[in-house]
């Protein structure tokens, strides 16, 4: 009899803990217990992302996700710099990640986009003296040669205009060779031509001495061939958890893009505001 009723007080002790244990926790939760999201990017989609030589992070796109995590208090925002940082979304090792990612089709089966936070300006490069570059059909007409990594959006819509333009084919040479290095052949005649965006071009025109190259604005009737979306994005893993974040973080994009707060931003880091959507663009997530 003892015994049992020594077994029945441990048990009713037990139970008293968890009840507690459990009270505990959702007391932590309701008191505002911020939880860790673990914020991934590759840092070298300079100028967007920038890193001094202490390795903190700053740039365009850093100071967008900062402000918009201001705006969610129960989260607390920790900054990693990982080489794969989408590889780690998928294997739940991050929560987001951001490296001025741009849309495709492929990408989009495995993440969910967040609304867009910048607008993609692309500008051809050309030796100074050349004359502009109006079409994807104008570059082939002329023979042109484009030097580019392998996989790059820019080089995808090429390869997709030579399969449909068999007649009218578009030169691409691979390379690994830095971006510099790749300005520097254009001056040189070696190759021809370059697309880029244009916050890049003013970047490395304002680094370096590229004297010998001009800069041309694409339109966005042409743009659009090269992406499918003209803009950037942050990422999520494509989980209950990842559509829950990229729910909370789409209401507050919406709100930094209404209230001024991309305008300023994109006049601090670019000079002009040519870099921020438009507000048609906070209607619908684009998957």
């Amino acid at each position: 009899m003892k015994k049992y009723t020594k077994l029945l007080t441990l048990a009713a002790a037990i139970l008293t803990i968890s009840a507690f244990s459990g009270c505990a926790k959702k007391s932590d939760s309701a008191n505002g217990k911020q939880r860790t999201i673990r914020i991934a990017t590759k840092g070298t989609a300079k100028p967007y992302i920038t890193r001094d030589e202490a390795g903190n992070l700053g740039g365009y796109d850093t100071a967008v996700i900062k402000a918009v995590f201001e705006r969610l208090p129960q989260y607390k925002p920790e900054f990693i710099i990982n080489s794969d940082p989408l590889t780690g979304l998928l294997s739940g090792q991050f929560d987001v990640s951001y490296n001025n990612w741009s849309y495709n089709d492929k990408r989009s089966q495995s993440y969910f986009y967040s609304y867009p936070y910048d607008k993609i300006v692309y500008d051809f490069i050309q030796r100074k003296g050349d004359t502009p570059l109006t079409s994807f059909e104008d570059i082939a007409n002329r023979g042109y040669v484009f030097e580019s990594g392998a996989g790059f959006n820019v080089a995808n819509a090429f390869e997709k205009w030579n399969e449909e333009n068999p007649d009218k084919q578009i030169k691409i040479v691979y390379t690994e060779s830095d971006i510099l290095v790749q300005y520097q052949h254009i001056q040189d005649g070696v190759y021809d031509f370059r697309v880029d965006d244009h916050p890049m071009t003013k970047l490395y025109s304002e680094t370096y001495d590229l004297s010998g190259l001009q800069f041309t604005q694409i339109n966005d009737e042409v743009a659009a061939s090269i992406s499918k979306s003209l803009h950037s994005f942050f990422l999520f893993p494509k989980d209950e958890g990842g559509l829950k974040l990229r729910n909370e973080v789409n209401v507050v994009l919406k709100q930094l893009r209404e209230d001024g707060t991309l305008d300023k931003l994109a006049i601090e880091y670019f000079g002009s505001t040519d870099q921020v959507p438009d507000l048609e663009n906070y209607e619908t997530p684009i998957n």
